[in-house]
């Protein structure tokens, strides 16, 4: 140490007072400036995410609308074309039908004859009204392998579908809780099978072999009339299944359709363009627009962060040297510890009551002072 600076009076701890007061001052404004500097910052990047977020959802919702006011239109064609589809099947169903009255017309009117042909038949010789239903002919002068398979079945549902049911009804109302139950539930089944049989064998000798001539008549009739029900049916699926609509009288139809699939077509054709136009153009002019009303202010904040930066870079280099000549003057004698505001305030004091006349003997009794305590 040199004894030259020990040997300095109150001035060079005055000296030493104000050059570390500037320090701390440079280093509380530069806090100060890191403070705000990080600050605009995040201001800086959250207008950026703003503009960028502005930007991304307006083209969106732009794009979104354009996009709807086709589909919209697209489904009202759509809606349009369904109602005009139906009226077509409607007026073709329609005159389908009235095709298919207008070529059966003559099988019908046969088929009716023929049915009051037969009534007539039965009620002039006395048969009674059942041999005028077609289940009578099933069970009891059936033709062909339909009418015997037909037969069968109708036979299981009379002799065994019937006598069962009637068993069940049985057994469920009176019969419960008679001793002995299953054996009275077949005897009572059994007894029902009789009576059934008994019916059909009377029915069999009181009708069909009493009346055997007239219902063999009858029963020709009968075959007319399946024979026309037949040809009818033939002709109704033969209309169905035709494909070619040009009897109908649909042109008009037709046209609106089409017309309506044209239009259809033009539309898509217009959105594609109305998107691509967006795309290409609108798009561009929505980023300037925004771009043009916020980019002022995000460039004022930039320009400001920068001003910023340059001064805080001015006041590092500041800082720095004024900590170099703090060192070098005062530090490097007194010790950095030493080189506080207060510290240094408290040397003054020492050698303003007189207690020391150097600097070295006010550092001698501050620590003196710092060790006794």
């Amino acid at each position: 140490m040199s004894d030259n600076i020990f040997k300095e009076k109150e001035d060079y701890l005055l000296a030493a007072k104000e050059a570390v007061a500037n320090r701390d001052s440079i280093s509380a404004e530069l806090d100060k400036l890191n403070v705000y500097n990080k600050k605009l910052s995040k201001n800086i990047s959250a207008e950026e995410k703003s503009i960028s977020d502005e930007i991304s959802s307006t083209i969106k919702k732009r794009k979104q609308e354009i996009a709807d006011t086709y589909d919209d239109r697209i489904d009202d064609n759509r809606a349009r074309k369904k109602r005009v589809v139906n009226k077509r099947d409607k007026k073709k169903t329609q005159r389908v039908n009235e095709r298919i009255a207008d070529e059966t017309k003559e099988i019908r009117d046969n088929t009716r004859d023929l049915e009051v042909e037969m009534k007539t038949l039965l009620k002039k010789n006395h048969v009674p009204g059942l041999c005028n239903k077609k289940i009578f002919y099933l069970m009891f002068m059936p033709k062909g392998f339909g009418e015997v398979g037909g037969m069968l079945i109708s036979f299981l549902i009379y002799f065994l579908g019937i006598p069962a049911v009637g068993m069940i009804a049985c057994r469920m109302t009176f019969l419960d809780g008679v001793k002995n139950i299953n054996f009275v539930s077949m005897a009572l089944w059994f007894v029902f099978v009789i009576i059934q049989i008994v019916i059909y064998f009377m029915v069999y000798t009181r009708v069909k072999v009493k009346h055997s001539d007239v219902l063999a008549e009858s029963r020709a009739i009968m075959d007319k009339i399946k024979a026309n029900k037949r040809q009818a049916d033939a002709i109704q699926n033969s209309i169905t299944k035709d494909k070619d609509d040009s009897a109908y009288n649909l042109e008009a139809f037709d046209e609106k359709i089409a017309n309506l699939e044209s239009e259809a077509e033009e539309i898509s054709e217009q959105k594609k363009k109305a998107l691509k136009t967006f795309e290409d153009e609108t798009q561009q002019i929505i980023i300037d627009e925004i771009n043009g009303r916020r980019l002022e202010g995000l460039e004022k904040m930039k320009s400001e962060k920068k001003s910023v930066e340059e001064k805080i870079s001015e006041l590092e280099k500041k800082y720095s040297e004024v900590v170099l000549d703090i060192t070098k003057q005062y530090a490097s004698y007194i010790g950095e510890e030493l080189c506080k505001e207060d510290k240094l305030s408290d040397l003054i004091a020492l050698m303003e009551d007189g207690q020391a006349e150097t600097v070295s003997e006010a550092v001698s009794i501050y620590k003196g002072q710092k060790s006794s305590k």
